[in-house]
């Protein structure tokens, strides 16, 4: 593996949102079944044990996973060949599309008060 530190980066940051998803899981059913969210040895509540034993359980898995690192690692390979647009390049884009949304927003507007008004004036109402 050419990425290694990328590729074992990676599947930690996975491990910690599948670690803080149990967790809320486990907070949210607890509160469901009002089933009372104790300390675990006085250290940390049961929803955050069930969380780091779902981090453990995800990081065991996925470093032993020979196909999950191999993809992991072709990923970040493809990503160090894109070519990334510049900061002018990327200034230039993102004017364009923020003036682009203003206009849309201002036609749509502007159509939006006109068939208002005219279907103010063609159904007589006042409002």
């Amino acid at each position: 593996m050419r990425n290694q530190n990328w590729v074992l980066l990676t599947m930690v940051v996975i491990a910690i949102l599948v670690g803080m998803l149990f967790q809320s899981a486990a907070v949210s059913a607890m509160a469901q079944f009002a089933y009372a969210d104790d300390t675990v040895l006085g250290l940390v509540s049961t929803s955050t044990a069930l969380g780091f034993v779902a981090f453990v359980i995800t990081a065991a898995i996925s470093i032993r996973n020979r196909r999950a690192l191999t993809f992991t690692d072709e990923v970040v390979g493809e990503l160090k060949q894109v070519s990334w647009p510049t900061r002018d390049e990327t200034l230039r884009a993102s004017t364009t599309v923020v003036l682009t949304t203003f206009f849309a927003a201002f036609l749509i507007a502007l159509y939006d008060f006109l068939w208002k008004n005219l279907a103010d004036l063609f159904l007589f109402t006042e409002g």
